[in-house]
């Protein structure tokens, strides 16, 4: 009587060691970070500044991708920010940002639906 294993049992194993492997490794991998909308960071910008500064403030975002955001006394001071988004929206809109943290499209803006913006936490969900 031989002792060992033969070169069939030896490729059964390793053939099934395989496609464990194969099936266990992707769940190892560390999820990918996802997606971030590029006009995400201006959301958090205008929220900010709309509770530290106690007053509403207003994100406006034209078609060409300049974007500005501005508070209550936006005609005598100026912008708190502004600059440009790349790459540029479809159509331009208006975000409105409460003292409070929340935010609403303006009413004048189309683009209310099209963003899906959380209104309590003022962030695009990631898909």
């Amino acid at each position: 009587m031989r002792r060992g294993f033969t070169l069939v049992e030896m490729l059964v194993v390793l053939v099934l060691i395989g496609l464990v492997v194969g099936l266990v490794a992707p769940a190892m991998r560390p999820p990918e970070p996802p997606v971030e909308a590029p006009i995400s960071p201006l959301l958090r910008a205008g929220r900010t500044a709309a509770v530290r500064r106690g007053e509403p403030t207003i994100l406006h975002v034209e078609r060409d991708g300049a974007w500005r955001v501005d508070g209550r006394g936006a005609t005598t001071e100026g912008p708190f920010a502004a600059g440009r988004l790349a790459p540029p929206p479809r159509t331009a809109f208006s975000i409105v940002f409460s003292p409070l943290g929340t935010c609403a499209a303006d009413i004048r803006s189309v683009v209310a639906d099209e963003l899906r913006i959380d209104p309590l936490t003022c962030e695009i969900p990631v898909q």
